[in-house]
């Protein structure tokens, strides 16, 4: 859509009604006059049309005198009685010579030719005796020729013939017709089913559009008639024995011609009138608009944050008023921005700077330090059991303390430095640094300040943070860079619980390994990267048992072996854990199908984490799983930490119950390194523990480990469950278990996991083993 000024639109809106008027009335003279015109050519037609047929009346009385003394010719009459055809001719040929006929002709009593002149010869008799019987006058066509004719009888004394003459109507009479009438003229024979045209003075363009305008400009004789380009009146000349026509025509634009000069002008009239409105009305709407316009220029700097420009109109009118109200907008608005603008990049509950100055603050400082050479701190800052505070105290309180933090830091960092609160308990500090030795000073600074207490509504309360840190240049040169390193400090001392940690090299690149795996794994999944192996679980007494844990494998085809334990906490952390373990349950009882064809129906375990014990759905999926390839529950065992009991124990408890009752067994995996009690044990529909490697890797050797062990298998056997140890390494740790009453073991003293394969290949030698030893015993 076109954007037009609104002095174009005045203007166009003037000029258009100028333009329609003049146009009306331009239209209007123009119809009157055509009109006019018109009618002046329908009154010269007519009076055409009598001057033509007088015309036509004189020549035909010419004609008679000219026949009348052609008969009363002695000569001639004495030859026609006597019949003497030398003498008739001789006669005939002078009559014609002397009055310029065309045609003459002698006819017998009977009406049979005796004499003529050269056209009779081929003429029809019988054309001659209907004239006799018509009175003698006609228009005849002779050879395709047309011509007034006549006839008289002769007698001598008594009636003995009939001689007549004719006068050709040619090319030349209607010209001079034209001549005389100022008309074009045609002669046209009227035919039942055609017309032909015998002479005139039409083109043939014009003599095709009046042949093709038969019904009105032929059949119309005596009234007026008109097409596009003509006007028109016919005459009718002879009926019989040919039909005969003249049709006289004046081209409309010759009726006009004497007028085109009035026309001429009377457009450049209407033409100079519009000009001239057009100037007037430019001169009106730029006189007009030069106020509005001056008001949408300041307008656009307003829109563009430009508020200094003061309006000034020079008028008293209602314009003057727009303008001064416009420049006490202007200031008002100017005032509202500076206010909404602090609050955009303010905190309101601190007073520092928010989020949105992360980006430009930190590239502002970064360009110094660049120019400088000098160095940039990025601080990374976390307030510790801040949540608990909330809760503790009150959100009031929570707030007092993120306030007097804030104070704090900008009470003890150097004037230059930058504070600003991220959200919630996050801060991020920005300090310009003349070498890099000056953070050492930063960091006592901040750990003495720190140790002392805040007073909280009245009461003292100690406050601990984690920071985490990184320096310009050594830890990178670009905003995004610093921000992720400085983040990745923090993240490493709430891990390690220190106050202040600062980044290493290869954490980065750790931490991009990871959002890649993590990027990858669907697609690495559909792929077929992804694999299931198997590690064995003997049983320690009755070594016949075989069990078997199903542990993920991936091989990157770039990063290589990835680490599943990585893997999962990724997993777990993005909230996808859930694919991975639907994938690995049907993989695992697929797999269970063909051992089973192998002749080998073992217990299978598959790791659960803490999201899958929240889907409700699981269990249900479990179970089409099991239906579907037609395996006992009992013949799969769900393991689940500790931790991931603890995560929300009411929901994952009552998903445990519903595996019990679908008939899996259960197992509670790495049990030593959470924080279960004995009475939420008790409550757990498991029938095993396992306890975790870490207590077992060096069994042998530590006599803390083995009390550890032996407690907890004791522990586990008062209660009934199973006890399962993974991380058997040697023969030592072996016999030591077997010696405590561990019900299986696990590790890599037995087999390391292996791909289904050689798992299946495993199981069949160790069970030949099995029996050899049981026969040699």
């Amino acid at each position: 859509m076109l954007n037009l000024s609104y002095r174009f639109k005045l203007l166009l809106f003037v000029v258009g009604i100028v333009v329609v008027l003049e146009a009306v009335s331009y239209t209007s003279a123009r119809t009157v006059i055509r009109d006019a015109v018109t009618e002046q050519a329908r009154e010269d037609l007519r009076r055409g049309g009598d001057l033509f047929s007088q015309l036509m009346n004189n020549r035909a009385r010419l004609l008679a005198l000219a026949v009348g003394v052609m008969v009363e010719d002695f000569g001639l009459r004495e030859a026609v009685a006597i019949g003497h055809p030398a003498t008739i001719e001789s006669a005939l040929q002078n009559h014609m010579a002397r009055i310029r006929a065309d045609l003459a002709v002698v006819l017998d009593g009977e009406g049979k030719v005796i004499a003529g002149s050269a056209l009779i010869p081929n003429a029809d008799s019988e054309l001659f005796s209907t004239l006799i019987d018509k009175n003698g006058y006609a228009l005849i066509l002779v050879e395709g020729r047309l011509y007034q004719f006549m006839l008289a009888p002769i007698f001598a004394p008594e009636y003995v013939g009939t001689a007549g003459v004719g006068f050709e109507i040619d090319q030349s009479l209607s010209v001079y017709l034209k001549h005389l009438t100022n008309l074009e003229v045609s002669f046209v024979h009227v035919m039942p089913e055609s017309l032909l045209y015998l002479n005139g003075t039409l083109s043939e363009q014009e003599q095709v559009s009046l042949l093709a305008s038969r019904d009105m400009a032929i059949n119309t004789a005596g009234t007026i008639w008109q097409t596009e380009h003509m006007l028109g009146n016919t005459v009718q000349l002879s009926a019989e024995p040919h039909k005969i026509v003249a049709s006289l025509q004046i081209p409309i634009s010759s009726a006009m011609q004497p007028f085109s000069v009035l026309d001429t002008q009377l457009f450049g009239l209407t033409i100079s009138f519009v000009f001239f409105a057009t100037l007037l009305s430019l001169l009106v709407a730029r006189n007009v608009t030069k106020p509005i316009q001056v008001l949408a220029d300041a307008a656009r700097d307003m829109a563009d944050g430009l508020y200094g420009r003061r309006v000034v109109v020079h008028s008293n009118d209602e314009f003057g008023e727009l303008a001064d109200a416009f420049n006490t907008m202007q200031h008002a608005i100017a005032e509202r921005e500076k206010k909404i603008v602090y609050q955009l990049q303010h905190d309101s509950l601190t007073g520092l700077e928010n989020r949105s100055q992360v980006l430009p603050q930190l590239s502002r400082l970064l360009s110094i330090a660049q120019a400088t050479n000098a160095s940039l701190a990025v601080l990374a800052v976390d307030v510790n059991r801040f949540t608990q505070i909330n809760d503790t105290f009150s959100s009031a309180a929570g707030d007092e303390v993120l306030r007097q933090v804030g104070t704090r830091f900008q009470q003890i960092l150097p004037t230059q430095s930058v504070v600003i609160r991220m959200g919630s308990d996050e801060f991020l500090l920005l300090i310009s640094l003349s070498a890099e030795s000056e953070m050492l000073s930063v960091q006592e600074q901040l750990q003495r300040n720190f140790d002392e207490s805040f007073l909280i509504e009245g009461a003292p309360m100690r406050i601990d943070l984690n920071i985490g840190y990184c320096i310009y240049p050594q830890a990178g040169d670009s905003p995004e860079l610093l921000l992720r390193r400085a983040n990745l400090a923090l993240k490493h001392a709430q891990q390690t619980d220190v106050f202040i940690a600062e980044y290493q090299q290869g954490w980065d690149e750790a931490h991009l390994k990871n959002l890649r795996i993590l990027g990858e794994f669907n697609s690495a999944l559909e792929a077929g990267q992804l694999a299931v192996y198997y590690q064995p679980k003997v049983g320690a007494k009755d070594k016949a048992k075989v069990c078997a844990e199903a542990l993920i494998r991936w091989i990157h085809p770039e990063l290589g072996f990835i680490n599943p334990e990585t893997l999962i906490q990724l997993l777990e952390n993005a909230g996808q854990v859930g694919a991975l373990t639907r994938w690995v349950l049907s993989r695992a009882l697929t797999n269970m199908v063909e051992l089973r064809e192998q002749g080998i129906d073992i217990e299978v375990s598959v790791n659960l984490s803490a999201l899958d014990l929240l889907e409700d759905d699981l269990p249900d999926y479990v179970a089409s799983l099991l239906q579907e390839h037609n395996i006992a529950a009992a013949k799969l065992c769900l393991e689940v930490t500790e931790s991931a009991l603890m995560r929300d124990a009411e929901h994952s408890l009552a998903n445990l119950h519903r595996f019990n009752r679908l008939g899996c067994a259960l197992s509670v995996d790495d049990y030593g390194t959470g924080y279960s009690s004995l009475s939420q044990l008790k409550q757990l529909p498991v029938s095993e523990l396992k306890i975790d490697k870490s207590f077992v890797l060096q069994l042998d050797q530590n006599k803390d480990d083995q009390f550890i062990v032996q407690s907890t298998i004791e522990l586990g056997h008062s209660l009934g469950l199973s006890v399962t140890a993974e991380g058997v390494e040697n023969e030592a740790s072996g016999a030591i278990l077997r010696s405590y009453g561990c019900d299986t073991l696990q590790g890599y003293f037995y087999s390391k996991p292996a791909p289904l394969p050689e798992f299946s290949l495993w199981v069949k030698n160790y069970l030949a083993n099995v029996h050899s030893w049981s026969a040699n015993e």
